[in-house]
């Protein structure tokens, strides 16, 4: 994989965009939605230069494309949306904010290891914690696992890693997790409010492997 690989592609995800109820429920270090935004996009560009490409994975935010773009444009870089849960689906919608691309989940080739990147965490693999969580199901391994498979694209397990969102991992929240064996949650909130580099992917799955085989030996 080349340097400009490892340079100019970033994951996020969980931006939730004009959800004021996001800053309560995930105790985000924000007075209120104006702040949040402005940090966003403060950090973003700061990290992303605009020979960049970024995959948003899901959960953009609430609101009329018109909401949205105010903040999507002011973005560096190229913008690729990849669907959650809470987003309205509709190529023309993204394309309207600034996306160059929408999809419901894509798999890359990274560090010479297959990584599949979606909004939801693979498919009836332990995530989270959903124990009293509203709407769960008992012996749940995520919220909305049985619910979301098709509607935010969550890739079965064939031994990969995975890149994702939905769960809200942070360092204040036990339930989950942001590194949890082979999948990376990406969100913001797991990740100081900022984009994940492939190079910090790169190194997990380096760190991934040498754990998994020191085990095996």
């Amino acid at each position: 994989m080349s340097e400009s690989w490892k340079t100019n592609v970033f994951f996020t995800s969980d931006w939730h965009i004009g959800h004021a109820v996001s800053i309560k429920f995930d105790n985000r270090p924000f007075t209120d939605l104006e702040h949040m935004h402005k940090v966003l996009i403060n950090n973003f560009n700061a990290t992303v230069s605009e020979n960049s490409i970024t995959y948003f994975l899901g959960d953009l935010g609430i609101g009329t494309p018109q909401d949205l773009s105010k903040i999507v444009k002011q973005l560096n870089g190229t913008k690729i949306m990849i669907l959650g849960n809470h987003d309205k689906p509709g190529v023309a919608r993204y394309i309207t904010m600034g996306f160059s691309a929408v999809m419901n989940g894509a798999m890359f080739s990274i560090a010479n290891q297959t990584v599949t990147a979606a909004h939801c965490p693979l498919r009836d693999v332990y995530r989270e914690d959903t124990t009293d969580m509203r709407g769960s199901l008992a012996g749940e391994p995520w919220h909305g696992n049985s619910r979301l498979r098709h509607r935010a694209c969550a890739f079965p397990d064939f031994g990969q890693f995975a890149l994702h969102g939905h769960i809200h991992s942070s360092k204040e929240k036990t339930r989950s997790q942001k590194i949890l064996g082979r999948q990376f949650d990406v969100g913001v909130c797991g990740n100081d409010y900022r984009p994940v580099s492939t190079s910090t992917i790169e190194s997990w799955i380096a760190k991934t492997l040498k754990e998994e085989n020191e085990k095996i030996t």
